[in-house]
C-alpha cells in the first residue's frame, strides 16, 4: 500500500471513517429540503458536513446526485435520525427502508473529501422501481 498515492491513501481513510456510522447533528448543517425532481441552487458548504431533507415512502427508489466544484464528493443517504444508509461518491442509488405507510425524512449528506468549502449542486430523483 505504501505505493499508493496519498491522495488515494487519504480517500480510502475517509470513507472508512464514516461508512455505517451516525453523523452527528452538530456536524451536520441542513441547508433546505428538496422534493423528487429538483436541483438545487449552487450551495456553499464550509462547515464538515451540509445536507438537504427530503420526504421519502418505503420502497422509493431515490438516485441522489451531488457535484462539487473542487475534488471528490463524499455524498449518503441518512435517515430521520442521521443514521448513515448508504454512501458512495457523487452518486447514491437507493431503495428508501419501508417502516410503514407515512412518509418519512430523509437526509442527503455531503461534503469535499477533504472537508475543504466547496460549492455543490444537489439534485434528488425518484427512480423506477
Amino acid at each position: 500500500m505504501s505505493n499508493l498515492p496519498s491522495r488515494l491513501l487519504a480517500s480510502f481513510a475517509f470513507a472508512g471513517t464514516l461508512f455505517g456510522q451516525n453523523f452527528k447533528p452538530d456536524d451536520v448543517k441542513v441547508l433546505g429540503d428538496l422534493k423528487y425532481g429538483q436541483t438545487s441552487t449552487s450551495v456553499e458548504c464550509a462547515t464538515s458536513y451540509c445536507a438537504f431533507v427530503f420526504d421519502g415512502n418505503g420502497e422509493d427508489r431515490i438516485e441522489a446526485n451531488v457535484k462539487g466544484v473542487d475534488g471528490t464528493t463524499f455524498v449518503a443517504i441518512a435517515d430521520g435520525s442521521l443514521t448513515q444508509l448508504s454512501s458512495s461518491t457523487n452518486r447514491v442509488v437507493l431503495s428508501l427502508p419501508n417502516h410503514g405507510p407515512d412518509a418519512e425524512a430523509f437526509y442527503i449528506v455531503f461534503c469535499n473529501d477533504q472537508h475543504k468549502p466547496t460549492r455543490f449542486v444537489v439534485a434528488l430523483k425518484k427512480l423506477p422501481r
